[in-house]
């Protein structure tokens, strides 16, 4: 009779732990602000898995212990996708808490200055921009957080306490924030589509209250990187941030649709001593996010005409494609093989104009070749032929105005 009233109350106590273990809040599919901070809490001393899908099936990428603060983007049957300690990855839901004003971490959590700009962020003495200030922090500073306060976080810099603004402060463990690695081969062309004539804010971190890192019109196109619940994180013209899901739409190539091909090497050939212009857009007038030398290697992930969507250097965007080769520097380089001989014709026995493309629209004439003259034929063509002129030039003339021999 002792021995089973003893086991009684053992199973009364198990109880009673089991009940305290899952009264912890735990968090809700979809939350409001998709840059909370939740705080781990798994109910024993084990540790959480971050996986890299959302089942317990999949890879493991860590184990993080009880009280470690991690960013939540989105959330969604029973997972959340989260940033922890630079890596991404889906954690259950139900071992995260919703990390509130005066939450104390008494291990400290690991966060970096990001104050946007070269400047540098005071550590003060009291949570107010009057106090006193104990020094000046870089970007790329480490601190501990201790406690968040409102707008502020108390930390520890160095081993010297203070306060710092929140909002300079960042979960992402690079030191260089505004060039994070991303990976081409998974960016989908996008174009924002807000509905009306204003533009759409890019923002630092997935939130309304986020710093913006620039205004975009309608019609401009992206590659969004990584789509998320309500946020997608994107690059736009150089720069990497999160835009509202619901103001990005597919986007379509307004003449010639993209041709998505294997991702593949090709190396800039610009034909002298230059460099080649990444834009923006498949256009010369769009924008350029960068100036790249020849032979420098691009993944060509999609064709639009003459142009190559690519990625290099860690940004997006296009190319020329009559600017890129498959040829790998230093190998030997076989000039196209003839096919066959053509004379110039030109009805009023004046000229007809070689061109570097296949475009007659635009300035790219590289000689005037006489009426009479005999050409090797590299390609033919319903429209336009692939030409070599008896001093080397190479280039494209109309088939039109060519009479083969």
């Amino acid at each position: 009779m002792r021995n089973s009233k003893w086991m009684k109350g053992v199973a009364a106590v198990l109880a009673l732990a089991a009940m305290l273990v899952f009264c912890v809040p735990a968090l809700a599919d979809s939350p409001a602000a998709p840059n909370t901070f939740m705080v781990i809490r798994t109910g024993n001393s084990g540790k959480l898995n971050l996986r890299a899908l959302p089942t317990t099936a999949s890879e493991s990428l860590g184990l993080y212990s009880n009280g470690t603060t991690v960013l939540v983007e989105s959330a969604s049957n029973g997972w959340a996708y989260v940033l922890v300690n630079g890596r991404r990855g889906y954690m259950a839901t139900q071992f995260l808490a919703r990390m509130t004003d005066g939450t104390n971490i008494s291990s400290g959590t690991v966060m970096y200055v990001r104050t946007g700009n070269s400047g540098k962020l005071n550590l003060r003495v009291g949570a107010s921009q009057q106090t006193g200030s104990l020094g000046l922090y870089a970007n790329g500073t480490k601190v501990l957080m201790i406690q968040r306060i409102g707008d502020w976080a108390y930390v520890n810099v160095n081993g010297q306490r203070g306060y710092m603004m929140y909002k300079f402060l960042s979960f992402d463990g690079s030191s260089t924030p505004d060039t994070p690695t991303v990976d081409p081969t998974k960016a989908v062309a996008m174009v924002v589509k807000t509905g009306n004539s204003g533009k759409l804010n890019l923002r630092e971190t997935p939130s309304l209250g986020a710093r913006s890192l620039g205004l975009y019109a309608n019609g401009t196109v992206l590659q969004a990187v990584s789509l998320g619940n309500g946020w997608h994180w994107v690059s736009v013209n150089g720069k990497i941030g999160y835009m509202m899901s619901q103001f990005l739409a597919s986007y379509t190539a307004p003449v010639i649709p993209p041709e998505v091909v294997t991702p593949s090497t090709m190396y800039i050939r610009t034909g002298n001593s230059g460099k080649l212009n990444l834009r923006a857009l498949p256009t010369t007038d769009s924008n350029s996010l960068g100036l790249y030398p020849n032979d420098m290697a691009v993944t060509v992930l999609a064709t639009t005409g003459e142009w190559a969507n690519v990625a290099v250097d860690g940004k997006m965007g296009y190319m020329m494609l009559k600017f890129l080769t498959a040829t790998a520097p230093g190998s030997p380089v076989t000039p196209p093989s003839v096919i066959g001989t053509a004379v110039v014709r030109q009805p009023s026995n004046s000229y007809v104009n070689l061109r570097s493309s296949q475009n007659s629209e635009i300035n790219n004439v590289i000689a005037q070749v006489p009426s009479g003259t005999v050409v090797d034929v590299l390609s033919w063509g319903n429209v336009w032929c692939r030409i070599r002129l008896t001093n080397g030039q190479e280039g494209y003339m109309v088939a039109h105005y060519l009479e083969k021999k």
